[in-house]
């Protein structure tokens, strides 16, 4: 688990995580995720202070992940996710430039504005991503975009009594993705309220979105 940074068009300072798996083999998988609004700012640990997947991953809570992992950091000048579209872009072709990951196997992941930013970003590079795990965001900017997305697989997370961003919208997402004949699931954490929803997701056995992340329990 090691900090890194890099310069792109947008950002002269692109903070962000690297976790290498142990003794690395050839076409490992590789997992994006996006933190939420807490995670913003010019401290990487930031991101890793939260109760979220960064803390787990860097806690050793999953064992040996067999996979590559880019945590990046949004900084506290940019709103949100979809401001560094192309610095995203770039620091995955760059992690995939770098080692052996399977360009066929790379996962986008996030919670709350991340979430959003996973509902997002995807729509953006729908052709880069083998599978998305969105965690408490909104998809209301891609209600209408079903059409782009079907083709990928879904797992979104909520919770019932989320006030902070409502389920309503991965709900709607995920029904309207099943119509068009997509694979698209949704877990509803009853009675779970936003800052809930992390743990319980990755800490579930049951759940195992690690190894969903990384094909390993299709």
């Amino acid at each position: 688990f090691k900090a890194c940074s890099i310069t792109t068009d947008e950002m002269d300072l692109f903070q962000y995580w690297l976790y290498t798996p142990a003794n690395p083999t050839e076409n490992m998988p590789l997992i994006v995720y996006l933190h939420g609004a807490s995670g913003k700012g010019d401290d990487l640990n930031l991101i890793t202070s939260a109760d979220d997947f960064p803390k787990y991953l860097q806690s050793g809570e999953f064992g040996d992940v067999r996979a590559y992992v880019i945590i990046p950091q949004l900084s506290s000048t940019q709103k949100g996710w979809s401001s560094i579209d192309d610095s995203l872009y770039s620091l995955i072709r760059k992690t995939v430039s770098e080692f052996s990951i399977d360009e066929n196997n790379i996962s986008l992941a996030g919670f709350s504005m991340g979430g959003t930013g996973t509902w997002n970003f995807v729509l953006s590079y729908p052709t880069l991503f083998a599978r998305i795990a969105p965690l408490s965001g909104s998809a209301k900017g891609v209600l209408k975009q079903v059409s782009v997305l079907n083709e990928i697989p879904v797992w979104a997370f909520v919770g019932s009594a989320d006030t902070v961003i409502t389920p309503n919208s991965s709900e709607e997402m995920v029904f309207a993705l099943k119509k068009a004949g997509g694979t698209a699931y949704i877990t509803v954490f009853d009675s779970a309220d936003h800052v809930s929803v992390p743990s319980l997701t990755w800490l579930d056995e049951t759940i195992n979105l690690v190894d969903w992340l990384i094909n390993l329990s299709e």
